[in-house]
């Protein structure tokens, strides 16, 4: 299927974006003002210059784009939109959809069958992103949970951006050898240690999973993702340009998600 690019600037009130992203993006609450622009910056491209779809004969509200866009910004607060060129077109879904599906569990050749209730989707190359709304507003209101579809998505798009989807982000150089190392470690170790359960065990399923899911965990629960996985942290840190377990205060709240 293609998916059409539309060229057109869908422009929102800059006070509408202030006001979503205060009800909405828990995350934001503790930037500083200078993050908080760049954050809002960031949210206006993305609400202008992506074509915004809806399924299932809904809706998609300034609400629904504002939300998701900031919550997607986040990962390139220190980055740039570059990262997100192939992605021409946002799906917003209503609810999560539902599959049956084989998960890979944490030890190595062991499976279990269930059904998934699949949140988002990351399409490769220039196709879309897939989003649920219910799960997208929870999550961003509950980022305690160590769960944000938005960023977990967006996420992949990143690790795609390069022509792999491989769980290496765009790097080269020290950088990438740096990241393949403790790609290495953390991913391809046979024994269960104390220190993943700071990790959902879905991001043992193959790398581009871990990669997205450890991206989840350093916005969403970064002091802890520091504590359990300190290299891991540092790696995710120097890629993205962010600190995000110093940038914002050890009482923040995001513990109890007022």
């Amino acid at each position: 299927m293609r998916w059409p690019w539309s060229s057109r600037r869908d422009e929102v009130d800059p006070a509408e974006i202030q006001t979503v992203i205060e009800r909405n993006v828990r995350l934001a609450r503790d930037f500083t003002p200078e993050r908080r622009a760049r954050l809002e910056e960031l949210t206006a491209e993305l609400v202008a210059t992506k074509r915004w779809e809806a399924v299932a004969g809904h809706t998609v509200t300034n609400e629904m784009r504002i939300t998701i866009a900031a919550n997607a910004a986040i990962p390139i607060l220190g980055l740039d939109l570059a990262n997100y060129r192939h992605v021409q077109a946002i799906v917003v879904r209503p609810r999560p959809s539902a599959s049956a599906t084989q998960r890979s569990g944490r030890v190595g050749g062991t499976y279990s069958d269930h059904t998934m209730y699949t949140s988002g989707e990351a399409f490769p190359n220039s196709g879309p992103v897939a989003i649920a709304w219910s799960s997208a507003r929870y999550e961003s209101l509950h980022p305690a949970t160590g769960r944000n579809v938005v960023i977990h998505e967006f996420a992949h798009k990143i690790d795609m951006s390069d022509g792999y989807t491989d769980g290496i982000p765009p790097l080269s150089g020290s950088a990438l050898d740096r990241w393949i190392e403790v790609l290495a470690d953390e991913f391809e170790h046979d024994d269960e240690r104390p220190d993943d359960e700071v990790l959902d065990p879905y991001a043992w399923t193959n790398k581009a999973e871990f990669f997205a899911v450890a991206t989840e965990t350093f916005f969403c629960r970064p002091a802890q993702l520091r504590e359990a996985k300190p290299t891991l942290y540092l790696a995710m840190a120097e890629f993205f340009h962010q600190d995000p377990a110093a940038d914002r205060p050890a009482s923040g709240g995001l513990l109890h998600d007022q």
